[in-house]
């Protein structure tokens, strides 16, 4: 029946489309109420029976009820449906009062549960505007009974979380009328008295709350004999004198930097956990310190700060049992509680309080810590990284601006103004770590050093910690510092730790971690995922030890040093080896057989990436094979890395390669990679440095040296041809190349025969034979387009090769196109030289090509 409203709060009845139905006498209308209350499902006749007449039924009772069923029937009609099983009333449960107050109360409880206490407020107002008096008021039976005492309880429980929910949400003095009430109904029920409590003290009426917990107790006495629960107790306790812990250290002088993260930091919200975690010595207290009392007017009720040791030398970190015990009698808890935890809580809830938990190692450690309380923040500090909800805040070294005006801050900005380089070289040696960096600037000004005496103290770096380890401060030992760090390793990590601390590069990539570690990738992830959990190593694309750290890491003594620092060489001359193939094939292999368990992608594509971005890291490991006395490998290495350097443009790191790699080869007499490195040398003179009679002195020393080993080296005779002709010194150069290329070409090998052709074009192209230069030019650029996508370096020397042979030859217009396709290579290579060079030629082409003849 549409529009029918069934209404269990007071009066039972129904209504039709604004009209009230008349269900009869009590006995109808009685079981109207039982069949409403399971409003749309079939009740049993003998259930009827049993609600209204319970275990002594008259005999009459079964036709009393076809009585009664036939009596509504006449009142609604088709909504009074029976069968053989029983009779139902057909409407929705929506349409019966108690069952939308039921549904209220369910969802507000929901709500609660999830933390949405305006939810919970909202749902609960809405079971209360369901009622409207005494439920199943002119309704018999002993079902009426049992249902008003369930639903009068549940009246007790709605009105109980709603104010509940008027006092989450901040409106204490809403609710005091409705406790007061509800208390006095109920003198054994503590919550509500809690409750009251609690909204009384927040609306500030102390004295009647003491009243309110004195009659709770002397009624719980007189009626049970027992005392008052811990929910009772604890909101007696909020009523004690506030005391105001005002804990915060002192504000390190010439705080400097961190702008952006204090802007951040302090538009964490109230409630929340702020978690600042970064390396030793980066300044995470400091921070949090800065922060703390910048943020201590918002909450008047106090600052509480521990040191939970979490890293100290000789003590063990503090346990959450030992901070609660110091940071309840900071709030004036005059008597220890069997819950700390929860004793802790209740203080904290109704106030505003900043906790800064310093030095922390673990979440664990933290959570009991956290005041969970909506006016409170809690900040926490660590070198690793805890997993706790809430804003992190990942600290990292100062930026070189910051630093030099730490130093500035320090030292005054006239020092630092005077000396505008040795700062900012200050600043590197101390990897921008402020605690370094203020300990240099205290030992400065602390004597009559000048930043410059302070620089070339620090510039070796086995002396380096020494230089920044202060006589008096043990805290601020930079040296020291590290080490609670580094202790607190399990084996695994601390041996990869000072492993990692010999691998010489900016950046180590997940290849070298598995040399150095003689594990394989997987493994070498799992370390350093953990290494970077606790901020001994950083992590982007590669991973990095600050330096400082891995000048400390290789102090610690490792008797596995030398043969990691071997695997490492090993395993990167292996990886340049295969992207030399990938990216010049058919030049020979510089150390046959060579490999690496872990290998690197060898596509023409991914060997240049991989060299563009390893490049810097594989010239360190070179230099630090020097170093260690592995010459061979050093020497293999520089000449393996010719090609990189060649094809991704770094001609100054080329050159210095070179000099490590030719004073290794000569300590150990290696000729072959002598004339490997003075053909690589005069390949550099000649392109990079222009220098040409020191090109022809290395490609001469080259020759001698292959002659001499009666060895044979296609590049080094082509280098050498060309170097002669710039010089017009030898008449034979083109008969070399000449017979390289039909060397190249009987051998099928495309790649040979197009460098052979490219030098002919230029080496004729410089005699002035123009024909035959822009004949071999063209034939070289068509060879390597041949070879594919690869080889992109030197297709773009044939290209602009072949274009300035023909702009030589007075054909313009023809060497645009050649111009055009080497100048978008080097964009793509981003060579700069490239893009000089083809730019120049470009211009040339296109003005004479416009130019009338």
């Amino acid at each position: 029946m549409t529009g029918l409203a069934v209404r269990l709060f007071g009066q039972v009845g129904a209504v039709l489309d604004g009209v009230e139905l008349n269900l009869g006498a009590p006995g109808p209308r009685s079981l109207f109420a039982r069949l409403a209350l399971s409003a749309g499902e079939t009740v049993s006749a003998d259930d009827l029976v049993d609600a209204l007449w319970g275990d002594e039924p008259p005999r009459t009772a079964r036709s009393t009820v076809y009585t009664y069923v036939s009596m509504l029937r006449k009142a609604l009609g088709d909504n009074v449906i029976g069968s053989r099983v029983g009779y139902r009333l057909a409407v929705l449960p929506t349409a019966v009062d108690l069952r939308r107050f039921e549904n209220c109360f369910r969802d507000a409880r929901g709500h609660w549960a999830a933390g949405d206490f305006v939810g919970a407020l909202t749902a609960s107002e809405g079971a209360v505007q369901e009622w409207h008096g005494l439920p199943l008021a002119g309704a018999v039976g002993p079902f009426v009974a049992h249902e008003r005492d369930r639903i009068e309880a549940l009246w007790v429980d709605v009105q109980e979380l709603r104010c509940s929910a008027l006092l989450a949400v901040g409106r204490p003095d809403e609710a005091i009328i409705d406790l007061s009430r509800l208390a006095t109904a109920n003198p054994l029920r503590e919550r509500l008295h809690e409750l009251l409590m609690t909204a009384q003290h927040r609306t500030g009426r102390a004295a009647e709350a003491r009243q309110t917990y004195d009659r709770a107790r002397q009624a719980l006495d007189d009626e049970l004999g027992i005392e008052p629960g811990r929910g009772l107790r604890e909101a007696f306790a909020l009523l004690t004198p506030t005391v105001v812990p005002a804990q915060l250290p002192h504000g390190v002088a010439h705080f400097t930097g961190r702008a952006r993260l204090l802007r951040e930091l302090q538009a964490t919200k109230p409630g929340a956990t702020a978690v600042i975690d970064g390396q030793a010595g980066v300044g995470k207290t400091t921070l949090a310190v800065q922060f703390a009392h910048l943020m201590a007017p918002r909450f008047p009720d106090g600052q509480l700060f521990i040191d939970l040791r979490g890293f100290d030398p000789i003590a063990q970190p503090v346990t959450a049992e030992e901070a609660l015990d110091r940071m309840l009698r900071a709030l004036g808890a005059d008597e220890q509680q069997a819950d700390r935890g929860a004793h802790y809580r209740s203080l904290l809830a109704d106030r505003k309080v900043l906790v800064v938990l310093d030095n922390a190692v673990s979440a664990e450690q933290v959570r009991p810590l956290l005041p969970d309380a909506p006016g409170c923040l809690a900040v926490v500090t660590s070198r690793n990284r805890l997993s706790l909800d809430g804003p992190r805040f990942g600290l990292d070294t100062l930026s070189p601006a910051e630093s030099v005006a730490l130093l500035a801050s320090v030292l005054g900005a006239d020092r630092v103004r005077e000396d505008p380089d040795s700062a900012g070289e200050l600043a590197v040696q101390c990897g921008h770590l402020p605690l370094a960096l203020r300990v240099a600037a205290e030992r400065i000004g602390s004597s009559s050093y000048a930043l410059v005496d302070m620089v070339e103290e620090l510039r070796r770096e086995e002396d380096r910690l020494d230089a920044l380890t202060p006589d008096d401060d043990e805290l601020s030992d930079v040296r020291a510092v590290f080490h609670l760090s580094y202790k607190s390793l399990e084996p695994t990590l601390a041996r990869a730790f000072r492993l990692l601390g010999r691998h010489p590069g900016a950046e180590i990539d997940l290849h070298d971690v598995a040399a150095l570690l003689d594990t394989d990738i997987d493994a070498a992830r799992d370390i350093m995922t953990r290494l970077v959990s606790q901020h001994l190593v950083a992590h982007t694309d590669s991973y990095r030890l600050h330096d400082l750290l891995r000048i400390f890491a290789a102090e610690q003594p490792e008797p596995e040093a030398d043969a990691a620092v071997q695997r490492l060489l090993e395993c990167a001359l292996a990886a340049a080896h295969d992207a030399r193939a990938a990216l010049t094939p058919g030049l020979g292999d510089i150390v046959p057989g060579v490999t690496c368990p872990h290998p690197h992608p060898i596509g023409y594509d991914e060997a240049l990436a991989w060299a563009g971005e390893r490049l810097p890291t594989l010239a360190a490991l070179a230099k630090a094979a020097a170093d260690r006395g592995h010459d061979r490998l050093c020497a293999q290495l520089a000449a393996t890395l010719a090609v990189l350097c060649f094809g991704t443009g770094h001609w100054a790191m080329w050159l210095r390669v070179i000099d490590i790699g030719l004073a290794a080869a000569r300590r150990t007499d290696d000729q072959l990679n002598i004339a490997r490195l003075c053909n690589d040398a005069g390949v550099a003179y000649h392109y990079f440095l222009d220098d040409q009679e020191q090109a022809v002195a290395c490609h001469e020393v080259a020759a001698e040296i292959l002659v001499r080993l009666d060895r044979t080296d296609p590049a080094v005779a082509a280098n050498l041809a060309v170097a002669h002709t710039r010089l017009a010194r030898h008449k034979g150069s083109v008969e070399l190349l000449e017979r390289d290329l039909a060397d190249a070409r009987e051998q099928g090998a495309l790649f040979l025969e197009a460098i052979a052709a490219f030098n002919l074009c230029e080496l004729l192209s410089e005699r002035g034979e123009s024909a035959r230069a822009v004949e071999y030019g063209q034939r070289g650029a068509a060879l390597l387009r041949q070879t594919g996508a690869r080889h992109r370096h030197m297709l773009g020397y044939a290209s602009e090769h072949a274009g300035t042979s023909l702009l030589r030859a007075g054909l313009p217009a023809d060497a645009v196109g050649y111009l055009e396709e080497a100048l978008a290579i080097w964009r793509e290579l981003a060579n700069e030289r490239g893009m000089a060079s083809a730019t120049r030629s470009l211009a040339e082409a296109l003005t004479a090509a416009a130019s009338p003849r």
